[in-house]
């Protein structure tokens, strides 16, 4: 559902590449057991990209509408899921040396130069719906005019959920993404149309360090 290209390969080859990278990772118990991985994760992350890689074969051998078509949406399928599971089980990940991260495509914070503190601001956002069933993220530093980040901050954490209410707090908004650069852009279904969708963002520091949540926005899915 959520899409950027901070780190995840644009080419598809290249893509289906990492997945099957990714795939013998999280199907190898000695490297789920030695990188401390949650078990359900790992599961549900291989099943995405396993669904992906068939279709991109199917889509081989046939490239009809119908298989592309198929072979698109278990792609975004498969991206939302690695995305998922590099902010839970990776990023943040001591038992991974940055050297293990970056084969599974995540390129560590940068530590040089002097260290960043706690982000002391955070973004201010706004949505464009402007495109049918796609949500457009764009976010700023709350204490700047301009449409940037603080220094020292690498990036920011989205999190996102298609909610019948609105949350009390940003725990009831369970999804997570991360974005080094705005805008940050959601696709849904046809089937969310017309639902809300509830987001709210913070900044985090080179050396991984979070701010505070901003204000929790909402937008109608189009």
């Amino acid at each position: 559902m959520a899409h950027h290209e901070d780190w995840l390969p644009s080419r598809e080859q290249d893509f289906a590449d990492l997945c099957k990278k990714w795939k013998a990772g999280l199907e190898a118990p000695a490297v789920v057991s030695a990188f401390g991985w949650n078990q359900a994760d790992c599961t549900a992350a291989a099943a995405k990209i396993d669904a992906f890689l068939t279709a991109l074969d199917a889509y081989g051998e046939d490239d009809s509408s119908k298989n592309r078509l198929t072979k698109n949406e278990d792609k975004e399928a498969a991206k939302s899921s690695m995305r998922d599971f590099a902010n839970t089980n990776i990023r943040y990940n001591k038992k991974m040396s940055d050297a293990d991260k970056l084969d599974y495509g995540i390129h560590p914070a940068d530590r040089s130069g002097t260290a960043a503190g706690d982000p002391e601001t955070y973004p201010e956002a706004e949505a464009d719906t402007s495109v049918m069933r796609q949500v457009t993220i764009r976010f700023w530093d709350s204490a700047s005019k301009k449409r940037g980040k603080p220094h020292g901050v690498h990036g920011a954490e989205i999190r996102w959920a298609v909610l019948d209410r609105p949350p009390v707090s940003e725990k009831e908004i369970v999804n997570s993404d991360f974005d080094t650069a705005s805008p940050f852009t959601l696709r849904f279904d046809e089937s969310d149309r017309g639902r809300r969708l509830y987001f709210c963002l913070r900044w985090e520091s080179t050396t991984n360090l979070k701010g505070p949540f901003g204000e929790i926005y909402s937008a109608v899915i189009p």
